[in-house]
């Protein structure tokens, strides 16, 4: 497995994933990532990844993806929440893994990675997670963060609610 930082031709691989993880979400409301109601169009996900090239160009947002076999099987960023603001130290944290290679210690590389990378550029870097995710949460407690709250009926996803933890870490 390479990490390394995400490249323009990257884009199929990281919508082919995303769109996979609709199916699941369907299956298994609990699932733990905040999806759209609807698949976007491939529009729609160039326009995104579109954005998230000028905002990793504009030193924004850092991300890094995980490839096996010339394929990205997962990803991991960082977004500055409100960059040229009095709030530009605190970074948003996302990650996500293709089904067939989780557990395998995929999430805990791209980790690694992107909070070396986050040094000197974030201060605190901040993520939500559903609260029944155990693994998740985990993996993010190994790794410093701290729950400092949580937002009830975060998530309504097949007439369910589903509340997040709120953590964060101070680099």
């Amino acid at each position: 497995m390479l990490i390394r930082e995400v490249r323009p031709s990257d884009f199929e691989d990281i919508v082919a994933t995303f769109f996979s993880f609709f199916p699941e979400a369907e299956a298994d409301p609990s699932f733990g990532l905040v999806l759209y109601r609807q698949k976007p169009s491939m529009e729609d996900e160039r326009n995104w990844f579109s954005r998230v090239m000028n905002d990793t160009q504009e030193g924004n947002r850092i991300m890094t993806v995980a490839e096996v076999d010339s394929h990205v099987i997962g990803w991991c960023d960082v977004r500055r929440v409100v960059p040229k603001s009095h709030a530009d130290h605190r970074g948003e944290f996302g990650i996500c893994v293709k089904k067939e290679f989780r557990g395998q210690g995929v999430g805990e590389a791209l980790m690694r990675d992107i909070l070396e990378k986050c040094r000197g550029r974030f201060e605190v870097i901040e993520l939500g997670v559903f609260t029944n995710n155990q693994r998740a949460k985990k993996l993010y407690e190994k790794f410093g963060f701290k729950k400092y709250g949580t937002r009830e009926h975060s998530v309504k996803r097949g007439g369910s609610y589903f509340a997040e933890d709120l953590m964060y870490l101070k680099l």
